[in-house]
């Protein structure tokens, strides 16, 4: 099976020595991974003067095999929220990533709204943090995310860590309440869960997902909308193996697998 996994974050190695591009790619051949999608560093996690990482990150890829698809940031210090999405995808990024913890904005605050209205218009998929993060719970409700998708009805987004432990019942809500009903064919939802971080019991625990929870989502809102991520350079290879090894032992058909390992990513940014 060739899994293509969401949810990597990179670096120059002046900023983070571990999370390189050349490590990321070391990280997919020992876990068995052919392909991922990588994010460009936030701008606050880069120095004063830096190239801007959206720029830094679509040369990189030039010099790289077809193994990796990158995802622009967005700086919400700056006003031209609007012309960064657009410049992203000018860039050939096909989504983009968003932390509104680290990069402390309210999820339905203005600037955030720019963000989604361009990103719909253009068509970028959005890979979007849910879960407890040291910031103010109050502006990243996991609910809100359900007014994100009333309010702009384009728009395709994983909730990264399906809410975490403590918010996974309000993840799998807003992905539930955005399943088209009643049914129609050929439509899907369009707010996905993604699977980062959330399977090793005695690492991250804040995002945990036991097996229960895991079949729960499954039954829920089915193997079609949800997306396995790595979260580099915070998980190790022993972390992906292990994260790989509870997907293969508890989803039991090998046609949701297939979809979860990559399948879904794949047609979400038409690849």
């Amino acid at each position: 099976m060739d899994i293509f996994a969401n949810h990597a974050h990179v670096f120059p190695a002046a900023v983070n020595p571990d999370g390189t591009i050349e490590r990321l790619l070391k990280l997919l051949d020992a876990c068995g991974i052919a392909k991922a999608v990588c994010f460009a560093p936030f701008a606050q996690q880069l120095p004063a003067g830096h190239e801007r990482g959206n720029v830094w990150l679509a040369n990189e890829l030039k010099k790289q095999s077809d193994r990796l698809v990158g995802f622009g940031t967005i700086d919400f210090s700056r006003d031209d929220l609007r012309d960064q999405v657009r410049e992203a995808a000018e860039l050939g990024f096909r989504g983009l990533k968003l932390h509104p913890n680290t990069q402390k904005f309210d999820v339905l605050g203005e600037k955030a709204l720019q963000v989604y209205a361009a990103a719909e218009e253009l068509d970028l998929f959005l890979t979007i943090h849910s879960g407890v993060h040291h910031y103010r719970i109050e502006h990243y409700r996991v609910t809100k995310f359900d007014e994100v998708a009333c309010r702009f009805p384009k728009i395709r987004f994983t909730l990264e860590h399906l809410g975490g432990y403590s918010f996974f019942n309000e993840a799998l809500a807003v992905m539930f309440n955005n399943i088209p009903f009643p049914p129609i064919p050929g439509q899907r939802g369009r707010v996905f869960g993604g699977l980062t971080s959330c399977f090793t019991p005695n690492w991250l625990r804040f995002w945990y997902l036991p097996p229960e929870r895991l079949q729960e989502a499954l039954l829920q809102v089915g193997p079609e909308l949800l997306i396995f991520g790595l979260d580099f350079p915070y998980n190790s290879e022993e972390h992906i193996k292990f994260a790989l090894k509870r997907i293969n032992n508890e989803v039991t058909s090998e046609a949701h697998r297939a979809l979860i390992l990559g399948q879904n990513l794949r047609r979400e940014l038409n690849l």
